[in-house]
């Protein structure tokens, strides 16, 4: 027996040995979960102590593997029904069984949140309002790998096409530009200027657990960045993943996806490794404009987090780690990849390699009052748009270190210091002398009183950027709950944020257009106030939630591309004058537990706007109204899932250029879109065997609307006047999916 067979059978033998022992001191905990002789669907059971639960199945059913053998309380939780709490004992290997029956309640959905106020609470609790969509409902009516395609389901928020050709795009909160949108991943304010163009695309929604938005400028907790909103992605949790996933899907585009996961969990480590792979290669042009409507993409994304836990199997160290690699084409058909800068066939070639890793860690014995959170990210960025290269590389190291203190029953303290670095380069005139570096320490506090029915939420922040000196943030939040069917919530905030043109601006890199810079660019600047009620009406056990959120934020120093002053130009300087977001929405959500069928519909009136000189116009391509409607409906019988999406986006005021130079229109048209989505599951994963196996089937877009061609003389890819933004709708047609997935416990 050579010396590598000795060691292959010490391995297994180790290796056997511990799971003996892993399974020697834990259990099972299994159940079902009902109301008034109905199963409850999608009840949230879990045992909090150690942060591990399962969601019921479509018989009501849950299961909770590897817990250490002990005595705890299991909590359960659904829409519609007080949470119920049951002393449970767990025994070495074996199985316990407990039945919950739920009572009526009319509570709102006890989902926990961390983005209001950087310290897990529920959602009614928060003092700032946070809106939760889950993985499930984004993809309800959608199939997509990307959580661009999928964001717009979101009310308020919406996603604006910059680019035509390439296909990069933005998110946009009420109307605001994308930039103005801090997006995080965990809670890691990481997503720089270069990501928020070409990085965004890189999400697969398989790796989300839940997507969380506040509206309004959040720069108190996180920084520049925010001035509009943040977007949290939250990750998923790997003690609440199955141990082996595969979903793979193929559409009528000739798209095709591959998702694997997994999830080792052994002794105190629990994992989760994801990896997405994405391929489209096909040519076709339905708008007549001779360009390929859809971007050809070669897309893999990696994804790994691991949790190391503590004595009592609570979180102390977690390490996250994304990689993303795309390679993306777009343009005339004759346009190969190896044509890259060609100036006899027109196309557009982007390459992007981004890194990030992402850790937290939680010292023993401090009650998780004391945590650190440190994150690296860096991107690479190879385009070319025509004949102009573009060559960029950004990296962000950010660190932070918070102390969350009770003060007595009703007083919480937080405390934090941030450190952000951030290191530019590119081929442009904007480092031209060089990189552009910058260091931002940052400190804030935070201070939140109970006092009966109000809660009141103040804090303030300080950074200091070497260009501007110290920044401070100042904001306000207060939230009153009469009762448990009543909440009111008001926030006061400011942003501040500095720019980057040509990161932020697809504009200013495609075309011919020359830039022009007519001074030194200022910061952004926002005051914002935002307000809500949310009123739950007593339906059985079917409530609704009403929705109703006003919101104004005023921009000082705004930096507003002007298209209008040179057909040949692209004009930048702060605007002289201010720029204004204002508006309201009005949201419903309800869930008939006996059917059982879901539905959520809201609209978003904005009127965004700048004055300059006396003179006030729209903001071009903010809608002047979105809404967002979703349905599901379960055929328990037959364990069919059904579900629908639909958009509506209003109209939006396009560059007077377009309208004097090319005839084409100053306003868009309303329209909207619809998705349907029907899926067939086969086996539950929360059955004996721990296997689940489902296929589904969608149609998105399927009354096949389209905005026509987003080109502007496009006849002419090489002369001066050629754009790509002329976007403000759908460019591609009716699709079709078709997928399976796969998950073994």
């Amino acid at each position: 027996m050579n010396i590598k067979t000795v060691l292959s059978v010490f391995i297994v033998m180790g290796y056997l040995s511990v799971s003996a022992i892993a399974q020697e001191k834990t259990g099972t905990v299994i159940g079902t979960v009902s109301s008034q002789g109905e199963v409850i669907v999608g009840a949230n059971v879990g045992i909090l102590s150690l942060q591990k639960g399962s969601a019921t199945d479509t018989e009501g059913k849950f299961i909770i593997k590897q817990v250490p053998t002990g005595n705890y309380s299991l909590q359960a939780s659904a829409l519609g029904f007080e949470k119920v709490t049951i002393a449970v004992k767990v025994k070495a290997g074996q199985t316990t069984e407990i039945n919950i029956e739920f009572m009526k309640s009319m509570l709102e959905l006890e989902q926990m949140v961390v983005t209001g106020t950087m310290r897990k609470t529920h959602v009614k609790d928060s003092p700032v309002k946070v809106e939760v969509v889950k993985a499930g409902q984004l993809q309800q009516g959608k199939t997509s790998a990307n959580i661009m395609d999928l964001i717009g389901g979101v009310n308020g928020l919406s996603t604006q096409l910059n680019c035509g050709v390439c296909g990069t795009n933005a998110i946009r909160i009420n109307g605001v530009e994308g930039p103005n949108t801090a997006v995080l991943i965990d809670g890691m304010p990481i997503m720089g200027a270069l990501a928020s163009v070409y990085g965004l695309n890189g999400i697969s929604p398989s790796v989300i657990d839940q997507v969380e938005v506040i509206k309004g400028p959040q720069s108190t907790l996180y920084g520049t960045q925010a001035l509009g909103g943040v977007v949290n992605i939250i990750t998923k949790n790997p003690a609440l993943t199955p141990a082996f996933s595969a979903d793979v899907y193929a559409k009528s585009t000739e798209e095709g996806n591959v998702n694997i996961a997994f999830s080792p969990k052994f002794g105190r480590f629990e994992g989760f490794i994801s990896g997405n792979l994405v391929r489209l290669e096909n040519y076709f042009d339905k708008n007549g404009d001779s360009f390929n409507d859809l971007v050809k993409q070669s897309r893999i994304s990696l994804f790994g987090k691991g949790s190391l836990l503590g004595k009592n199997m609570e979180q102390r160290l977690n390490v996250a780690a994304k990689y993303y690699s795309e390679d993306r084409t777009g343009g005339v058909e004759a346009f190969k990849d190896d044509m890259r800068g060609s100036d006899q066939v027109y196309g557009e070639s982007i390459y992007t390699n981004r890194f990030e890793l992402m850790t937290e860690y939680r010292p023993a014995g401090l009650n998780e009052q004391l945590r650190f959170n440190g994150a690296v990210t860096y991107h690479k960025q190879d385009s070319y748009y025509g004949t102009d290269w573009y060559d960029a590389q950004q990296g962000i190291v950010f660190g932070q270190a918070t102390w969350d203190q009770p003060v007595g029953n009703d007083f919480q303290l937080l405390a934090g210091s941030t450190i952000r670095y951030e290191t530019y380069n590119d081929n442009t005139p904007a480092t031209s002398d060089g990189a552009d570096q910058r260091w931002i320490p940052g400190m804030f506090t935070q201070a939140e009183l109970r006092a009966g029915d109000f809660s009141f939420l103040g804090g303030l922040r300080v950074d200091h950027h070497s260009e501007h000196g110290f920044v401070t943030s100042p904001r306000l939040s207060t939230k009153f709950s009469p009762s448990e069917l009543t909440t009111f919530r008001a926030s006061a905030g400011t942003g501040f944020r500095v720019v980057n043109v040509f990161t932020e601006d697809h504009a200013a890199l495609t075309g011919s257009r020359e830039v022009v810079f007519n001074e030194d660019l200022e910061p952004e600047e926002s005051r914002s106030i935002t307000a809500s009620l949310e009123q739950i009406i007593p339906f059985g056990t079917n409530p609704m939630t009403v929705s109703l959120d006003g919101f104004y934020t005023h921009f000082t120093n705004k930096i507003i591309p002007d298209y209008e002053q040179d057909p040949n130009l692209i004009v930048y300087e702060n605007l002289d004058g201010f720029s204004v977001t204002r508006g309201f929405s009005v949201g419903l959500e309800q869930n008939f537990t006996a059917l059982p069928f879901r539905y959520n519909a809201s609209v978003t009136i904005m009127d965004v706007y700048t004055q300059e000189a006396g003179r006030r116009q729209a903001l071009t391509y903010a809608p002047e109204y979105t809404g967002v409607f979703g349905a599901s409906y379960d055929i328990r019988s037959l364990d069919i899932s059904l579900g629908y999406s639909g958009n509506l986006v209003g109209s939006k005021r396009m560059p007077d250029g377009y309208v004097e130079h090319f005839g084409r229109d100053q306003w868009s048209p309303a329209y909207t879109t619809h998705d349907l989505k029907i899926t067939k599951e086969f086996t539950n994963v929360n059955s004996a065997n721990g296997v689940g196996f489902e296929a589904y089937l969608s149609a998105e877009n399927i009354f096949n609307y389209t905005q026509g061609s987003p080109l502007v003389d496009a006849g002419n890819p090489f002369g001066p006047d050629f754009d790509t933004i002329y976007t403000w709708g759908p460019i591609l047609g009716r699709t079709l999916s078709i997928g399976a997935r796969l998950n073994l416990r």
